[in-house]
């Protein structure tokens, strides 16, 4: 795959001492820059990855992409593992599916389920400290959805920006089975627009929506909904530029951060006032560990071996059910499968369950293919998606290895082992959805492997949030205890992961900061939310 960078920084682009420099354009860190430069900062966008043309997939952006050091099923090393979402201009949301679930109360209180484990799993701040800023960004984005249709969550005390895209044939199925059973079914609320939306179409439904860029803006892709805009507001970004450490002089303030253009092997020192990291979880983790100083000789923000440990995945496991009705089922003519959203149906009875492993199961959900399937009108082929979180634990962590890429960076190791019981969580609700599967008249129900032990799309937990210094590398608003102008925008300051898909939280999580970050250290007022959704 050809790499589209854009041009390399200036002599004059450097000379600059920004307010504030974001490391990732991906999903939080494309939502912190557009907050920051709305409200008249200067900042910088610093990105690994180069920007997406609409003849790229996600399979050729991942295998272009480094991969990382990861244990393999037989115990051995292999440089394997997928250590990001994806690695280019808007992260993984060029291509993501969009579900938008929100986190359960649960999710914010665990140990009330599970009891105290290796790392604190009870977030710093209540569940409804978040509400607004899941709102604000549900309305930023364009969510999709039916407001208080799933009965595991607290009322959202408002509708969607939008009703919810049409469901699928085969969501169609998997709803009246599901009600069928006793369940309560409701539609995935999804960053699809389903009608015209600011300025955006709606959705078409006229190919596969999963692993491939949106042609018409569709899809609330970070790039679309909040770098453009930022860029608009007068944000700069560099593509191709991978952050390799953050610079210090023995005191608590990062300087600049030392970053590798990709095609040329040249370094650049990008200055700021402020540093926001938004690489993901894997990546922030390793370049806090590569910035070593005289303060910090294990890594910036590391004082208490901490960076880096309580890596969660999220496990996952397909199931796909195969029916076929015969001569019953009419004429034996052929349909395409697959086109449109990526779900259209979801449950969370399971979630949290007495007779799941633990207490905490998981969700359900329809996802459909990445790509299209002829089918012959008498066949039916369903497929969902078994989800639930992983235990943050002392010895799951990323470090840094001892070999190096083609610039002398270091590698990223992926030190990880499921616990058992999340192991067994995974197949209880395998098995429900199985159960589910079948329950829909097919014959024949299949497990496919998602892949999650080698690397995720859910990356967490690595510099996790916290009031003690001891037990989090954050303070609650994302900022190193260790350092006084580095904060962390991603999904690596979350204590626990949840069993729902992270982008919403994640982004939710960023604008708290991003607010934070303007109250905080900026004469700059921090926006209301009725002033965040008038731009």
């Amino acid at each position: 795959m050809t790499r589209a960078y854009g041009p390399a920084p200036t002599a004059e682009d450097l000379a600059a001492d920004y307010d504030v420099c974001v490391v990732g354009s991906g999903a939080s860190g494309a939502l912190v820059a557009w907050l920051l430069a709305t409200r008249g900062l200067s900042v910088v966008v610093v990105e690994q990855g180069g920007f997406v043309s609409d003849d790229v997939s996600y399979d050729d952006v991942l295998a272009a992409s480094e991969a990382a050091w990861v244990r393999q099923e037989n115990g051995t090393w292999g440089k394997v593992g997928y250590p990001w979402t994806t690695c280019n201009v808007g992260g993984g949301t060029v291509f993501y599916g969009g579900a938008y679930f929100r986190n359960r109360p649960v999710d914010f209180d665990p140990e009330q389920a599970l009891g105290p484990g290796e790392l604190p799993l009870r977030w710093p701040w209540e569940a409804a400290e978040l509400d607004p800023y899941y709102t604000a960004v549900e309305e930023l984005v364009g969510v999709s959805g039916t407001a208080d249709s799933d009965p595991t969550l607290p009322p959202r005390g408002s509708d969607y920006p939008l009703p919810p895209v049409p469901t699928s044939p085969e969501g169609v199925r998997l709803t009246t089975a599901a009600t069928r059973l006793g369940l309560r079914p409701f539609s995935t609320p999804l960053a699809v627009v389903s009608k015209d939306f600011r300025e955006r179409p709606g959705c078409l439904a006229d190919a596969p929506c999963i692993c491939r860029k949106c042609p018409i803006g569709a899809k609330g892709d970070a790039v679309t909904r909040f770098l453009e805009p930022a860029m608009a507001s007068g944000a700069r970004l560099f593509a191709g530029l991978k952050a390799v450490r953050l610079t210090t002089d023995g005191t608590r303030t990062a300087q600049a951060v030392e970053c590798v253009r990709m095609d040329t092997g040249r370094r650049h020192l990008v200055r700021a006032r402020q540093f926001v990291l938004c690489a993901n979880a894997v990546q922030t983790a390793a370049l806090l560990l590569r910035s070593v100083g005289d303060r910090y000789p294990q890594g910036l923000g590391n004082t208490h071996d901490l960076v880096g440990r309580g890596l969660c995945f999220k496990l996952s496991e397909y199931v796909l059910g195969y029916g076929y009705q015969g001569a019953e089922g009419g004429p034996a003519g052929s349909q395409v499968m697959g086109n449109g959203p990526f779900s259209t149906f979801a449950v969370a009875d399971f979630y949290e369950d007495p007779a799941a492993p633990g207490g905490l199961g998981g969700l359900l959900y329809e996802a459909r293919p990445e790509r299209t399937y002829r089918l012959r009108r008498n066949e039916q082929l369903l497929r969902i998606e078994a989800l639930v979180p992983d235990e943050p634990q002392l010895g799951n962590r990323v470090r840094l290895g001892t070999g190096t890429d083609a610039h002398g960076v270091p590698d990223v190791m992926m030190d990880y082992q499921a616990h058992p019981r999340d192991l067994a969580r995974l197949e209880y609700m395998a098995e429900r959805g199985s159960e589910l599967i079948r329950a829909t008249g097919c014959e024949l129900v299949l497990r496919e492997p998602s892949g999650w032990a080698m690397g995720s799309s859910h990356l967490h937990g690595t510099c996790r949030m916290g009031t003690d210094p001891r037990s989090s590398v954050t303070d609650p608003d994302g900022r190193l205890h260790d350092a006084d102008n580095v904060y962390i925008g991603d999904g690596a300051v979350l204590p626990y992961p949840a069993g729902t898909n992270p982008t919403l939280t994640i982004q939710a999580v960023a604008l708290r900061t991003a607010r934070k970050l303007l109250e905080d250290r900026f004469a700059v007022g921090a926006p209301s939310m009725a002033q965040l959704l008038d731009g």
